[in-house]
This record gives structure tokens, C-alpha cells and sequence, in this order.
């Protein structure tokens, strides 16, 4: 094994410390602005092998250990833990909300029969709530905040293969059979060298990441290829970005960072929640390298957020889509450096290209039905293989052999990827999705998850009788559409806006998104085919071409300009609970195109189908418009709208209920 070409992970972090030494790898930042924490190469080595002794004591090789805990030193810790004492780690987070997470977390410890959870201490008594309320038997090690100098010298190399499994990725989003990605020391590295090599990460260039670390995008790309590289990341916290994505861009202008990026939301969010003064104290000069992926990127998306941040000396060509998934490690493709990205006109869309091909991944456009090679600029299904790609998802032998295995142009290996594509003059271009799962803001959803949620709700809403889909429209964000089946019974019911609003509200809260159409139709007419397999691509066709057999629907009006606009009252002091709860429910309203006689206070937020990223919008704005910054934990701990009000005031130390002082400047 060459010094200079480590073949496991545990030989690359051991280089790095005795090269960079007291070089810090990661700073963490809590409130955007600060740091708050640090670590160093050495100390990364040192703390990962006091606490792989300790794991070593209480599991056995090969053994699983999931990661419960936020973007954070101590996560990046206890990964390298895992990697030294030979347990194979799997990626997750803590399980904060009963509905949204324990259910998706268990599922993931079933399947790859996990026997340790490494978190935090204050997250601890979560955990074991957790555990007992799922009847699951797993054991619990916290991350220490120092390493124990003996325990660091009582560590042992364990034997190491390339081949051996380091971690497996589950797909974030997916709740009802969770699929791991097995990934090996072989298989990152290989990617992590690729990254390096295309995106020019260096020991010379520093990183900023908001990116959650149980994400491909956020881990291998701003967890493994930095510390590959030698290089030094900032790491702030997802939801703080995502309330405030100037922290993020202003970060990346202090830090001089080089390399920063994103699913696409986050380019629209950014561009849309700007302020002129905020624009006027950024540099982005620094900003060489936009890596953009991990959702359909929109044309629109790129060149509103060039528009807006022209003026802080953003280059034309910094900005990078790119293409890839977990079950390549994460980097398929990217534009390459120095050029702008490559647009092709399509039939109602421009087509952005997801970049250039590389050698390292051999990727052909195949027939997705007879697997026959497609010509030039043909489209169809993306398969690929390489050094990167997985050997497949954990304990599914019969499905690796379908998508991992496969035969084209009598060269095996294969990978099918369910994504749809083209490639033109040596660019791939990505047009959209044969498999059926579902990609809202970086996380995947499959859509029978949201279906089989939808049927409990109601005994009228008829079993396997649904179909989630997406709608792309005007070179918008994609939307979700739900069209479900009532019973002969339920097509009677004087109810159904109601049963509409417990449908979405209670897909927000279990899943964390927001449907923008719920269609319930007549009994016995969704498209099926003769077996019985629910044609969701041809309900999306009926959708579109309003030929559903509809009994009652609702639309955000999203898709109609012809709704009023709603005015945000001002709030004058004294602010008072009730002009608190005003305020928010027109919030609501304008956020998601309802009518403000639709936005119920003795309801959560969740009930107007607003999810946990408007949340934390809603929390930035509140916290403008209040002049006081507000606890985030408020929204989360609020059941209603007006407890939520009431929390506000509580925590300002202003008096209750009375509205008298709220002035409406606008109307509906």
C-alpha cells in the first residue's frame, strides 16, 4: 500500500493527520456567524481511535452502528469510529418527531439489523424513547467531546479490505421499505478522487457546507472529498440555512470559499429571499465552483440566481449542475471547469446539461424495455458502471441482480439507474424519471409511502386505489399531486373539503411535504392495468389533461394567476398575541396561495400544507418583522397557530389577546 495512494480510509485519515497535522479539517458554525466548533486532522485521528476502542468492546466486525445525531463534529467522530474499529456505519439522524421520523428510522434498523445508535448526549433520552416505543433492542454510545489518550493508544488497525463495506446510504425521504446503498472503502474513495479531480478540490481551497451529512451530497461531497484533499470546510446547520439563506452565501463570501453547492431549491430560495442591503455586503468573487444536483435543475433556477447575484462578482461560469446518486457514491457527472453550462431547447423546456462524460464511469442511453444501445441524442434509460458504483442494496440479492447486474452491448455490470436521459456532443442531459420515485428539495420519496398514508386516513379513501405523482409547469419547481379513489359510499359525502384538508395536513406532517393537488374521483377509475398495477404516469396524463372522473379536488392556486394577493399586516408595538396570530395566518396565506379565510389559527401549520423549510422561512420573517430573533423550537413545540402566537409573545415578554394595536395594510 503506497503512503501516497492510501486504499482504505482508515490509511487516508492516518495520512492526512501526520501531513496536516494541527490543520483544521472542519469548523463548525451554530449560529451562521462564528464558529463554535473545530477540529483538526490529528485530532480527528486521535478521537476516532478512543472511540473505536470503545465500539471495538462492544460490537463485533462487520457489525451495524447507526449515526443519530445532526450536522456536527461528533458526527464526522463517530463515522471515523465506525471505520476504525471495522463496524459498518449507516447514516441517519435523530428521531425528533414521533410521526415524521421514528417510523422511517425504525424501518432502517430492521433492515439492516443495527445493533448499536451513536448519538449525543442530549439526545439520549430521545433515543431511548425511541428504542422502547419500537421494541427495538439496540445498544447507545455518545460522542465524547475530547479523546482519552489511553483508550487513542490502545487502538488496533483492524484488518481492512478495499472491498469491505464502510457505510450504507438509505434515501432520504423513504419510509416503507428502505433501501441501503452499500458503499466500500474502494467504491468512496474511487468517487471521492473523481470529485476531487473535476470539481478541483485542494488543500489550498476552503469549503462551505449546510448540506445534512445522512445525505450522499453532504457527506462524500463535503465530508470525505475535503478531508481527501486536505482541505479546511465550514459546516453550518441545515435548518439555519434554510431560514436564512444569507448565512449561508454571507459564510461563503467571509470564508473566501471556494467550493460551496446545493440541491436546486436552494438556488430559487436564495434568489427569492435576497435583500438589497444583504446583496451589497457580499463578495462572492471567491466562489469558483456551484456544484448543483440532487433534484431536476431548472434553467429558470440558474439564470434568476445569476441575475441576483451578478453584482457581488458571482462568475457566469462558477455555477456546476451535476449529476448523481448514492448508489454511485454520488458524482456521476458535472459540467467542467471554467465553462458554463450547456442548455438544448426541449418541446415545452430548455434541458440544462448535468455535464460532461468522464472515462472513470462508462455511461450509455439504453432502450429501458430491450436495454439496446440508443443513438446519439436518443433518449433513454441512464445506466452506467465504474469503480464507484455499488454492489448493490443491502440484503437485496434478487433486486441487485435486476438493477446492479446488467448485460449491455454484451458488456455486464450495469448499473440502471430508472433516470431518463440523453447525450449530446459528450453531455449528459437528464429529462426525467422511468422509476416512480419521487425527488422534493434533495430527498426521495416513493410515492406508494404517500399513498398508503393517504388511505388510513379515512375508511372512504379506497386501499390501493390512489397515485402520487409529480407536475412540472411554466419551468416551476415540480408539485405533488395526489388522485385517490373514494368509496360508493364516500362519493356521497358532504364533506370532502374537509377530508381534502386531513389528507394534506396529515401528509405534511408524516412525510415533510406539501401536495399541491388532491383529485378524489369516482370509484373503480383510477388507471390500472390488467393485473391490477396502478398506472401513475397515466394518471398524471388524465391529470393534465382534465380527464379524471372527478368527485371533488383541490388546487393550491399555484396554478391559477387569477387569486388575490395577500398583504402582510404590520405588527406595531405593543405586539400582542392576537396580532401575532393575524400576522402569521396571512403569512400563511401568501406563502402557500390560499385564501386567508382557509388558514385555520386553532390548527399547525402543518394543516395548510406548509412543511418543515416554510417553517423555518416563517421563522426567518417573523423574526424581520418582530425585529427580535425567535427560537425556532417554538414553531416545532407549537400544536396550533395560536399557541404558536402565544409562545412568541411569551418569549418577548409581551402582554396576551388584543389586536387593537395590529394595522392591516393591504387587503385580500
Amino acid at each position: 500500500m503506497s503512503l501516497h495512494n492510501p486504499l482504505d480510509w482508515i490509511a487516508l485519515l492516518q495520512q492526512q493527520a501526520e501531513q496536516y497535522h494541527d490543520k483544521v479539517c472542519f469548523e463548525y458554525s451554530a449560529n451562521g456567524e462564528s464558529v463554535t466548533d473545530s477540529i483538526t486532522f490529528v485530532q480527528l485521528d486521535q478521537r476516532a481511535r478512543a472511540l473505536a476502542v470503545q465500539l471495538g468492546s462492544q460490537l463485533n466486525t462487520g457489525e451495524r452502528a447507526i449515526l443519530m445525531m445532526p450536522n456536527s463534529i461528533e458526527y464526522i467522530v463517530g463515522f471515523f469510529a465506525c471505520v476504525y474499529a471495522g463496524i459498518i456505519a449507516v447514516t441517519a439522524y435523530p428521531p425528533q418527531s414521533r410521526r415524521r421520523d421514528w417510523g422511517r428510522l425504525s424501518a432502517i434498523a430492521r433492515d439492516c439489523q443495527a445493533s448499536q445508535i451513536i448519538c449525543l448526549d442530549q439526545h439520549m433520552g430521545t433515543v431511548e424513547e425511541w428504542l422502547s416505543s419500537e421494541s427495538l433492542t439496540c445498544g447507545i454510545t455518545t460522542v465524547p467531546a475530547q479523546a482519552d489518550m489511553a483508550a487513542v493508544n490502545d487502538w488496533h488497525r483492524p484488518a481492512v479490505q478495499g472491498d469491505d463495506l464502510v457505510f450504507l446510504q438509505y434515501s432520504s425521504g423513504s419510509t416503507g421499505m428502505p433501501k441501503g446503498v452499500m458503499l466500500s472503502h474502494a467504491n468512496l474513495l474511487a468517487n471521492s478522487r473523481l470529485i476531487q479531480q473535476r470539481l478541483q478540490f485542494s488543500a489550498q481551497r476552503s469549503c462551505v457546507s449546510w448540506l445534512p451529512m445522512y445525505h450522499d451530497m453532504g457527506f462524500v461531497g463535503y465530508v470525505l472529498t475535503p478531508l481527501l484533499s486536505g482541505s479546511t470546510v465550514r459546516l453550518l446547520p441545515p435548518p439555519l440555512v434554510v431560514q436564512s439563506p444569507y448565512l449561508w452565501l454571507k459564510a461563503i463570501s467571509d470564508c473566501r470559499a471556494a467550493i460551496s453547492g446545493g440541491p436546486n431549491f436552494i438556488f430559487d430560495h436564495c434568489a427569492s429571499r435576497i435583500t438589497q442591503t444583504q446583496l451589497a455586503s457580499l463578495d462572492l468573487s471567491c466562489w469558483k465552483i456551484i456544484p448543483n444536483g440532487a433534484e431536476p435543475i431548472l434553467a429558470a433556477t440558474l439564470q434568476r440566481f445569476e441575475q441576483t447575484f451578478a453584482g457581488t462578482g458571482l462568475a457566469p461560469e462558477a455555477m456546476k449542475p451535476s449529476y448523481g446518486m448514492a448508489e454511485a457514491c454520488l458524482f456521476v457527472t458535472t459540467t467542467p471547469i471554467g465553462e458554463c453550462y450547456r442548455l438544448c431547447p426541449g418541446d415545452a423546456v430548455q434541458w440544462v446539461s448535468s455535464g460532461q462524460l468522464h472515462e472513470a464511469l462508462d455511461i450509455r442511453i439504453v432502450d429501458p424495455e430491450t436495454l439496446e444501445l440508443q443513438p446519439e441524442g436518443g433518449s433513454g434509460e441512464i445506466c452506467f458502471r465504474g469503480e464507484s458504483v455499488s454492489r448493490g442494496y443491502w440484503a437485496r440479492d434478487e433486486l441487485n441482480q435486476q438493477v446492479f447486474n446488467q448485460t449491455i452491448a454484451a458488456e455486464p455490470g450495469y448499473f440502471r439507474t430508472g433516470d431518463l436521459g440523453f447525450i449530446r456532443d459528450g453531455y449528459l442531459y437528464v429529462s426525467g424519471r422511468l422509476k416512480e420515485m419521487l425527488i422534493v428539495r434533495g430527498n426521495n420519496y416513493f410515492p406508494q409511502d404517500i399513498e398508503a398514508t393517504v388511505q388510513a386516513v379515512d375508511h372512504d379513501l379506497t386501499d390501493h386505489g390512489g397515485a402520487v405523482f409529480a407536475v412540472n409547469q411554466a419551468g416551476q419547481p415540480e408539485q405533488l399531486v395526489l388522485v385517490q379513489e373514494l368509496s360508493r359510499q364516500g362519493s356521497r359525502r358532504d364533506d370532502l373539503e374537509q377530508l381534502i384538508y386531513r389528507i394534506r395536513q396529515t401528509v405534511t406532517e408524516t412525510h415533510d411535504i406539501s401536495l399541491s393537488a388532491v383529485v378524489l374521483i369516482s370509484p373503480a377509475s383510477l388507471a390500472k392495468t390488467t393485473s391490477g398495477k396502478i398506472q401513475r404516469l397515466r394518471c398524471r396524463e388524465l391529470f393534465l389533461a382534465a380527464e379524471l372522473k372527478v368527485i371533488h379536488q383541490w388546487q393550491a392556486s399555484a396554478y391559477s394567476e387569477d387569486e388575490p394577493t395577500v398583504v402582510l399586516p404590520s405588527l406595531m408595538a405593543p405586539v400582542t398575541a392576537s396580532a401575532i396570530e393575524t400576522w402569521i395566518c396571512h403569512w400563511a396565506a401568501q406563502q402557500t396561495k390560499l385564501p386567508l379565510n382557509s388558514i385555520d389559527a386553532t390548527q399547525p401549520l402543518s394543516a395548510s400544507g406548509l412543511d418543515s423549510v416554510d417553517a423555518m422561512t416563517l421563522n426567518d420573517a417573523l423574526s424581520q418583522a418582530l425585529q427580535q430573533e425567535i427560537d425556532p423550537e417554538l414553531i416545532w413545540q407549537s400544536d396550533t397557530i395560536s399557541a404558536l402566537a402565544q409562545g412568541v409573545v411569551a418569549a418577548m415578554g409581551q402582554p396576551g389577546p388584543d389586536s387593537s394595536e395590529t394595522m392591516i395594510e393591504g387587503e385580500i
